[in-house]
Protein backbone atom coordinates (compact mmCIF):
# COMPACT_ATOMS: atom_id res chain seq x y z
CA UNK A 1 0.00 0.00 0.00
CA UNK A 2 1.40 3.60 -1.33
CA UNK A 3 2.86 5.55 1.73
CA UNK A 4 0.40 8.87 2.60
CA UNK A 5 0.23 11.32 5.28
CA UNK A 6 -3.15 13.62 4.78
CA UNK A 7 -2.25 17.42 2.66
CA UNK A 8 -2.74 20.06 5.13
CA UNK A 9 -3.24 24.11 3.92
CA UNK A 10 -2.23 25.57 6.70
CA UNK A 11 1.75 19.15 4.28
CA UNK A 12 25.14 1.45 -2.08
CA UNK A 13 27.72 2.99 -0.69
CA UNK A 14 30.55 0.94 -1.43
CA UNK A 15 31.70 0.34 2.58
CA UNK A 16 29.36 -0.85 4.92
CA UNK A 17 30.38 -1.74 8.75
CA UNK A 18 28.62 -4.26 10.48
CA UNK A 19 28.47 -4.49 13.97
CA UNK A 20 26.25 -6.80 16.59
CA UNK A 21 24.87 -3.52 18.32
CA UNK A 22 23.11 -2.78 14.85
CA UNK A 23 19.39 -3.69 14.37
CA UNK A 24 18.05 -5.08 11.41
CA UNK A 25 16.44 -1.74 10.63
CA UNK A 26 19.55 -0.12 10.05
CA UNK A 27 20.13 1.72 13.40
CA UNK A 28 22.66 0.75 16.35
CA UNK A 29 20.99 0.54 19.36
CA UNK A 30 22.68 3.53 21.52
CA UNK A 31 24.21 6.79 20.57
CA UNK A 32 27.26 5.65 22.52
CA UNK A 33 27.39 2.32 19.87
CA UNK A 34 26.80 4.44 16.96
CA UNK A 35 29.62 7.31 17.60
CA UNK A 36 31.90 5.00 18.55
CA UNK A 37 31.31 2.61 15.52
CA UNK A 38 31.78 6.15 13.19
CA UNK A 39 34.92 6.99 14.94
CA UNK A 40 36.36 2.97 14.35
CA UNK A 41 35.42 2.87 10.76
CA UNK A 42 35.87 6.68 9.83
CA UNK A 43 31.97 6.97 8.76
CA UNK A 44 29.76 10.06 9.26
CA UNK A 45 27.54 9.46 12.34
CA UNK A 46 23.51 10.58 11.64
CA UNK A 47 21.23 11.06 14.52
CA UNK A 48 17.74 11.00 14.08
CA UNK A 49 16.21 12.98 16.48
CA UNK A 50 12.34 11.96 17.32
CA UNK A 51 9.74 11.54 20.10
CA UNK A 52 6.57 9.77 21.05
CA UNK A 53 4.34 12.39 20.63
CA UNK A 54 5.42 14.01 17.25
CA UNK A 55 2.88 13.28 14.80
CA UNK A 56 5.38 13.36 11.37
CA UNK A 57 7.82 11.41 13.89
CA UNK A 58 5.41 8.78 13.89
CA UNK A 59 4.86 9.23 10.05
CA UNK A 60 8.62 8.71 9.54
CA UNK A 61 8.59 5.26 11.26
CA UNK A 62 5.76 3.68 9.70
CA UNK A 63 6.22 5.19 6.74
CA UNK A 64 9.88 5.74 5.73
CA UNK A 65 12.28 4.05 8.29
CA UNK A 66 9.76 0.69 7.59
CA UNK A 67 10.93 1.16 3.62
CA UNK A 68 13.68 -2.15 2.71
CA UNK A 69 15.98 0.27 0.84
CA UNK A 70 16.10 2.72 3.10
CA UNK A 71 17.29 0.19 6.01
CA UNK A 72 19.97 -1.03 3.78
CA UNK A 73 20.73 2.55 2.64
CA UNK A 74 21.05 2.83 7.30
CA UNK A 75 23.87 0.42 6.63
CA UNK A 76 25.81 1.76 3.78
CA UNK A 77 28.62 4.19 4.58
CA UNK A 78 27.59 5.59 7.67
CA UNK A 79 26.60 4.87 11.23
CA UNK A 80 22.58 5.96 12.26
CA UNK A 81 21.02 6.16 15.68
CA UNK A 82 17.69 7.33 16.47
CA UNK A 83 17.95 9.26 19.30
CA UNK A 84 13.89 10.32 21.77
CA UNK A 85 14.37 13.66 23.01
CA UNK A 86 12.10 13.17 25.79
CA UNK A 87 14.63 10.41 26.70
CA UNK A 88 17.24 12.04 26.28
CA UNK A 89 16.87 15.84 27.16
CA UNK A 90 20.61 16.80 27.11
CA UNK A 91 21.71 15.02 24.04
CA UNK A 92 19.32 16.69 22.31
CA UNK A 93 20.13 20.12 23.74
CA UNK A 94 23.64 19.62 22.78
CA UNK A 95 23.01 19.20 18.86
CA UNK A 96 20.37 22.01 19.00
CA UNK A 97 17.55 19.85 18.35
CA UNK A 98 14.67 21.71 19.49
CA UNK A 99 12.19 20.83 17.00
CA UNK A 100 11.63 17.65 15.91
CA UNK A 101 11.87 14.70 14.15
CA UNK A 102 15.34 16.18 12.86
CA UNK A 103 18.38 14.86 11.03
CA UNK A 104 22.17 15.80 11.92
CA UNK A 105 25.24 14.64 10.92
CA UNK A 106 28.77 14.38 12.23
CA UNK A 107 31.42 14.20 10.11
CA UNK A 108 34.94 12.55 10.57
CA UNK A 109 36.59 15.95 10.65
CA UNK A 110 34.15 16.85 13.32
CA UNK A 111 31.95 19.16 11.19
CA UNK A 112 28.33 18.78 12.53
CA UNK A 113 25.49 20.02 10.37
CA UNK A 114 21.95 19.51 10.10
CA UNK A 115 19.98 18.17 7.16
CA UNK A 116 16.44 18.38 8.04
CA UNK A 117 13.83 19.08 10.03
CA UNK A 118 10.58 17.53 9.59
CA UNK A 119 8.93 15.19 7.55
CA UNK A 120 10.78 13.83 4.52
CA UNK A 121 9.53 11.08 1.90
CA UNK A 122 11.20 7.91 1.39
CA UNK A 123 12.88 9.25 -1.87
CA UNK A 124 14.53 12.34 -0.46
CA UNK A 125 15.29 10.42 2.77
CA UNK A 126 16.91 7.92 0.43
CA UNK A 127 18.92 11.33 -1.09
CA UNK A 128 19.93 12.71 2.19
CA UNK A 129 21.18 9.17 3.45
CA UNK A 130 23.30 8.58 -0.24
CA UNK A 131 24.98 12.17 0.24
CA UNK A 132 26.18 12.07 4.01
CA UNK A 133 27.74 8.70 2.76
CA UNK A 134 29.33 9.97 -0.50
CA UNK A 135 30.83 13.16 1.59
CA UNK A 136 31.78 10.87 4.69
CA UNK A 137 33.73 8.97 2.23
CA UNK A 138 35.12 11.83 0.02
CA UNK A 139 33.67 10.03 -3.00
CA UNK A 140 31.47 11.60 -5.53
CA UNK A 141 27.84 11.28 -5.42
CA UNK A 142 26.56 7.71 -7.37
CA UNK A 143 25.73 8.64 -10.95
CA UNK A 144 21.51 7.97 -9.85
CA UNK A 145 22.29 11.24 -8.30
CA UNK A 146 23.67 13.40 -10.75
CA UNK A 147 21.42 12.45 -13.73
CA UNK A 148 18.34 13.40 -11.12
CA UNK A 149 19.29 17.32 -10.50
CA UNK A 150 15.36 18.79 -9.28
CA UNK A 151 12.96 15.84 -7.61
CA UNK A 152 9.29 17.44 -7.51
CA UNK A 153 7.20 17.74 -5.05
CA UNK A 154 10.15 15.33 -2.66
CA UNK A 155 9.25 12.14 -4.81
CA UNK A 156 5.36 12.54 -4.08
CA UNK A 157 2.79 11.59 -7.11
CA UNK A 158 1.53 14.96 -8.40
CA UNK A 159 -1.65 13.26 -10.07
CA UNK A 160 -2.75 11.83 -6.99
CA UNK A 161 -1.76 15.21 -4.37
CA UNK A 162 -4.25 16.94 -6.84
CA UNK A 163 -6.81 14.62 -7.83
CA UNK A 164 -7.32 13.40 -4.52
CA UNK A 165 -5.77 15.67 -1.87
CA UNK A 166 -3.36 13.11 -0.88
CA UNK A 167 0.55 12.76 -0.53
CA UNK A 168 1.40 9.56 -2.17
CA UNK A 169 4.79 7.97 -2.33
CA UNK A 170 5.56 7.27 -5.96
CA UNK A 171 8.29 5.12 -7.20
CA UNK A 172 11.71 5.16 -8.70
CA UNK A 173 10.86 3.41 -11.92
CA UNK A 174 7.98 5.74 -12.96
CA UNK A 175 9.13 9.27 -13.30
CA UNK A 176 8.47 11.76 -15.84
CA UNK A 177 10.46 14.95 -16.48
CA UNK A 178 8.42 18.11 -17.00
CA UNK A 179 10.65 21.58 -17.25
CA UNK A 180 13.94 19.89 -16.09
CA UNK A 181 12.10 18.34 -12.92
CA UNK A 182 11.78 14.77 -12.58
CA UNK A 183 8.41 13.66 -10.66
CA UNK A 184 7.64 10.22 -9.15
CA UNK A 185 4.30 8.21 -9.49
CA UNK A 186 2.35 6.19 -7.42
CA UNK A 187 1.20 4.13 -10.64
CA UNK A 188 1.73 3.59 -14.41
CA UNK A 189 -2.49 5.36 -14.57
CA UNK A 190 -1.32 8.46 -12.49
CA UNK A 191 1.86 8.79 -14.80
CA UNK A 192 -0.45 8.59 -17.51
CA UNK A 193 -2.28 11.19 -16.30
CA UNK A 194 0.42 13.25 -15.93
CA UNK A 195 1.93 12.45 -19.55
CA UNK A 196 -1.62 14.02 -20.75
CA UNK A 197 -1.93 17.53 -18.97
CA UNK A 198 1.43 17.77 -16.85
CA UNK A 199 0.65 21.19 -16.18
CA UNK A 200 -2.36 20.69 -14.51
CA UNK A 201 -0.96 18.66 -12.04
CA UNK A 202 2.95 19.92 -11.30
CA UNK A 203 3.25 22.97 -8.35
CA UNK A 204 2.96 26.21 -10.00
CA UNK A 205 6.10 28.25 -10.78
CA UNK A 206 8.46 24.61 -10.83
CA UNK A 207 7.49 24.87 -7.01
CA UNK A 208 9.18 27.27 -6.08
CA UNK A 209 7.79 30.47 -3.79
CA UNK A 210 5.38 32.67 -5.37
CA UNK A 211 6.13 35.38 -2.34
CA UNK A 212 9.81 35.88 -2.94
CA UNK A 213 9.32 35.38 -6.44
CA UNK A 214 7.37 38.39 -6.84
CA UNK A 215 9.04 40.46 -3.98
CA UNK A 216 12.70 39.75 -4.85
CA UNK A 217 12.60 37.95 -8.30
CA UNK A 218 14.36 34.99 -7.13
CA UNK A 219 13.10 31.61 -7.98
CA UNK A 220 13.41 29.80 -4.37
CA UNK A 221 11.84 26.03 -3.85
CA UNK A 222 8.98 25.78 -1.40
CA UNK A 223 8.28 23.48 0.88
CA UNK A 224 5.73 20.55 0.72
CA UNK A 225 4.57 21.59 4.18
CA UNK A 226 3.99 24.68 3.27
CA UNK A 227 2.05 24.07 0.44
CA UNK A 228 -1.47 25.94 -0.45
CA UNK A 229 -4.31 25.19 -3.23
CA UNK A 230 -5.85 28.37 -4.68
CA UNK A 231 -8.03 27.77 -8.01
CA UNK A 232 -7.08 24.13 -8.26
CA UNK A 233 -3.67 24.37 -8.28
CA UNK A 234 -0.74 24.13 -5.92
CA UNK A 235 1.92 26.56 -4.79
CA UNK A 236 4.76 25.94 -2.43
CA UNK A 237 6.04 28.16 0.17
CA UNK A 238 9.26 28.68 1.69
CA UNK A 239 7.69 29.92 5.38
CA UNK A 240 4.37 29.68 6.56
CA UNK A 241 4.74 33.37 6.88
CA UNK A 242 5.19 33.55 3.41
CA UNK A 243 2.06 31.35 2.88
CA UNK A 244 -0.13 33.15 5.21
CA UNK A 245 0.44 36.24 3.08
CA UNK A 246 -0.32 34.10 -0.03
CA UNK A 247 -3.55 33.32 1.36
CA UNK A 248 -4.46 36.88 2.64
CA UNK A 249 -4.23 37.94 -0.98
CA UNK A 250 -3.74 35.27 -3.35
CA UNK A 251 -4.50 36.75 -6.69
CA UNK A 252 -1.73 39.11 -6.32
CA UNK A 253 1.28 36.49 -6.23
CA UNK A 254 -1.03 33.99 -9.39
CA UNK A 255 -1.98 37.41 -11.55
CA UNK A 256 1.88 37.10 -12.95
CA UNK A 257 3.48 34.60 -14.94
CA UNK A 258 7.14 33.64 -13.93
CA UNK A 259 9.69 31.86 -16.85
CA UNK A 260 11.22 30.08 -14.31
CA UNK A 261 13.94 27.38 -15.54
CA UNK A 262 14.98 24.29 -13.12
CA UNK A 263 18.66 25.22 -13.48
CA UNK A 264 17.32 28.55 -11.48
CA UNK A 265 15.52 26.84 -8.67
CA UNK A 266 17.50 27.20 -5.59
CA UNK A 267 16.70 24.97 -2.50
CA UNK A 268 15.42 21.86 -4.09
CA UNK A 269 18.91 20.29 -5.60
CA UNK A 270 19.35 16.28 -4.83
CA UNK A 271 23.03 16.58 -7.02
Amino acid sequence: MPNRIAVSLGAAFLFTAPSLSMASDGWYDTYETARDTAEKHELPLLIHFHASYCGPCRQMSSQVFSNREVQQQLRQGLAAVEVDVSRDPALAAQFGASTIPRDVVVYRDGTTETLNVGFKSVLAYMSLLRQVAARGTQSPVPQIFRNTKVIGLEGFCPVRLLRDREWVSGHENLTTAYRGVTYFFSTKETQQLFLKAPSDFAPQNLGCDPIVLLTDDRAVAGKIRFGAFFDDRLYLFSSENNRARFKQSPLKYTRIRHAIKADQLAGQRYD
